[in-house]
């Protein structure tokens, strides 16, 4: 009758744990599911950091076309924390107080990319990119730019109640060269993504992708009109010819498991990585 009673307890213990697994929102990824995101950071816990590990104990992953949708979900408690990229949470946080870091994600060996995707039949203007991307990385420009967009994000006119509000992120807008009689390339861009990227209400391109995609064209004198999208409409504006381009978020290039480009993209070299990750929720 013990071994009964203590294994009918285990149970209910095994289930009250299953049913409070914390749901985490996460900005939409194209060519991966919330199960394979699910197993591509399994994770065991070591204190208040995070690697990557089989476990089964996962959190619950939904995706969202927008970090908007996204904080609108948690704000409304369908969701009890918000995965961001280690440099967006630490722009996150410095406005919203009321929020901590949970834990920590370090994606060993399994990185995930910033880079440009174009269709494959603009293969010349992938290539252009590529090695204006390159030349960036040699003379240290990347690190200049990451250093001024990234590490020193200005958030200091910020109010606390930029969670309830996302426009009211913002910063100083990135200047786009104009060139005379030059071809002009369209860009998808999300533009909810501060300090990495970001579109203001009154248009204006802020943020590090920005601050790379006017260096580029600055570089191949290209001019620039800049489409503010959702996640999930990137491939088809690329594939459809409405887009010339679009930022591209990857995992893992190159490797068996990887999930980058769907069928009809063509990737950029790759200029920026993360490999860590933020869960955030209220304190």
């Amino acid at each position: 009758m013990k071994k009964v009673l203590c294994a009918l307890m285990l149970v209910l213990v095994f289930t009250a744990a299953a049913s409070a697994r914390h749901k985490v929102g996460v900005v939409e990824r194209l060519n991966v599911t919330p199960e394979n995101f699910r197993e591509m950071t399994h994770t065991i816990e070591k204190g208040n950091i995070v690697i990557v590990a089989n476990t089964t104990e996962r959190p619950e992953f939904t995706f969202y076309s927008s970090m908007n949708q996204m904080i609108m979900a948690l704000n409304a408690g369908e969701i009890d924390e918000v995965l961001f990229p280690e440099a967006q949470a630490e722009y996150f946080l410095s406005l919203n107080p009321d929020h901590v870091i949970k834990c920590m994600v370090m994606m060993k060996d399994a990185p995930f990319l910033l880079s440009f995707g174009f269709s494959a039949e603009n293969k010349d203007l992938c290539e252009s990119f590529s090695r204006a991307l390159a030349e960036m990385k040699r003379d240290g420009t990347l690190v200049t730019l990451y250093g001024k967009y990234i590490l020193g994000a200005n958030t200091a006119v910020f109010e606390e109640s930029a969670i309830a509000d996302p426009s009211r992120m913002s910063q100083a807008p990135v200047v786009f060269r104009k060139f005379d009689g030059a071809r002009e390339i369209r860009i998808a861009v999300t533009g909810d993504m501060p300090p990495i990227d970001y579109i203001a209400p009154d248009g204006s391109a802020q943020g590090f992708n920005a601050a790379i995609l006017a260096e580029i064209c600055g570089r191949l004198g290209l001019n620039v009109k800049l489409q503010n999208i959702e996640s999930g409409a990137r491939v088809a504006m690329l594939t459809s010819g409405r887009s010339d381009a679009v930022f591209w978020f990857e995992h893992k290039r190159g490797a068996k498991d990887s999930h980058d480009a769907p069928e009809g993209v063509i990737l950029s070299e790759p200029y920026f990585q993360f490999d860590t990750f933020c869960h955030i929720g209220r304190r």
